[in-house]
């Protein structure tokens, strides 16, 4: 692991039990376009799994250390709001960050009171980057698993063996298996195995 990266693991563990249950920790390496520590995993990702950070340049302004909030969808459904700290090398280089993602949605019956808290107040955030955080491979499976338990009034915790069969199928229609390591993500979420999403797969095709 690149030291600048060691250098900020315990200010990104302090973080994660400062807010424990409710955020998750993540540093990326941008060169590798990976993640290589996280901490209270809540969205399942795992170290290795790909950052998706690839279409961002983090170096177009070197005096903007701090790109956020934004907004996403965790697999459950649940709303988390999420910034990130661009880390830089001695020579200003931009070569990983450090991502907070929190569980907003326990607060949203509280929405009047906490509005300020919930707002996105970060107006110099351009309507690119939203876009570009928002439509991350990852978002974009969570996303469809949010509108297809929507769409068929089902909870996500209690889906039965057909009901994510037929969502891994729905997914590989619309093409969510084309992301790097997506088939890895959706059984981690799914909490079933890789092998378990071939065979829903194959069973569907023979149907």
């Amino acid at each position: 692991m690149n030291s600048k990266f060691k250098e900020y693991q315990p200010v990104a563990e302090a973080f994660a039990k400062l807010l424990h249950p409710f955020a998750e920790v993540v540093i990326h390496d941008l060169a590798k376009d990976c993640i290589v520590a996280i901490y209270n995993p809540i969205s399942k990702r795992e170290v290795g799994d790909p950052s998706y950070f690839d279409g961002l340049d983090f170096g177009a302004d070197p005096d903007e250390n701090v790109i956020g909030p934004s907004e996403k969808i965790n697999y459950d459904g649940r709303r988390l709001k999420s910034i990130s700290i661009v880390l830089r090398n001695d020579k200003g280089k931009a070569v990983g960050s450090i991502c907070v993602n929190m569980d907003i949605s326990v607060f949203e019956k509280y929405q009047n009171t906490l509005q300020i808290f919930l707002s996105n107040n970060d107006s110099t955030l351009s309507e690119s980057r939203q876009a570009f955080f928002k439509d991350s491979v990852h978002e974009q499976i969570n996303i469809f698993i949010e509108n297809y338990c929507r769409e068929n009034n089902l909870s996500f915790d209690a889906m039965s063996k057909n009901d994510k069969q037929d969502l891994i199928f729905r997914l590989k229609e619309n093409g969510a298996f084309n992301g790097k390591n997506a088939t890895s993500y959706i059984a981690r979420i799914l909490n079933i195995s890789r092998a378990t999403v071939y065979n829903y797969l194959k069973e569907s095709e023979a149907a």
